[in-house]
């Protein structure tokens, strides 16, 4: 065998090996693609990321600051179900004591429809919503939120932290609603959505 087939022959072994690993080139190419755009009120240069919680496949995007009132992430469509969205306000910083938990926007508070306006009075009285979008093929995902400084008991006392809800408020996966403390949905992990 010369050596050229002999390359050959040890490069398709080699991509008979890795294909289990991950997709090849032309296939990570082909993965569609979802532009998600995060538009979210009084919240100027608060840090934002994405996160997917399903139970075989957990995932972070990286972090994002709001500027002119939006963050744009681009990733792969699939990622887009079970996705969450944490927030983390600037006041975050100069709060005296830790909350001891990631704030992360509510998409929907249980007894509100999908397409519903929610105040931040009508969010500080909730007590249960979901968190996990259910996904999109969709070339772009507009997100609409409002954010705003809360104070809550933190780690060794009073600490400020992000009530983040939808407004409106939107379609969320089956099943997922969770307790929330007054209005703010908190995690110290990546939100389970399965």
């Amino acid at each position: 065998m010369s050596v050229p087939a002999r390359l050959l022959t040890l490069l398709a072994l080699l991509a008979g090996l890795l294909a289990p690993l991950g997709a090849t080139p032309a296939e990570a190419a082909a993965v569609h693609r979802t532009r998600v755009v995060v538009k979210i009120a009084h919240c100027e240069g608060c840090e934002v990321s994405l996160q997917q919680g399903l139970r075989h496949r957990w995932w972070s995007s990286p972090t994002r600051r709001v500027h002119d009132g939006r963050a744009v992430f681009v990733v792969p469509s699939g990622r887009t179900r079970g996705m969450t969205v944490a927030v983390t306000g600037t006041w975050e910083t100069t709060s005296p004591h830790p909350s001891g938990f990631q704030a992360i926007a509510t998409l929907r508070y249980r007894g509100v429809a999908a397409g519903e306006r929610v105040t931040f009075a009508e969010a500080r009285a909730q007590r249960r919503g979901s968190a996990c979008f259910p996904g999109t093929t969709a070339d772009r995902l507009v997100l609409r939120l409002n954010a705003r400084k809360v104070r809550v008991a933190g780690n060794g006392g009073p600490a400020l932290t992000t009530l983040a809800w939808a407004d409106p408020q939107t379609r969320t996966m089956a099943g997922t609603q969770a307790r929330v403390y007054r209005g703010v949905f908190g995690a110290q992990d990546i939100v389970p959505c399965s």
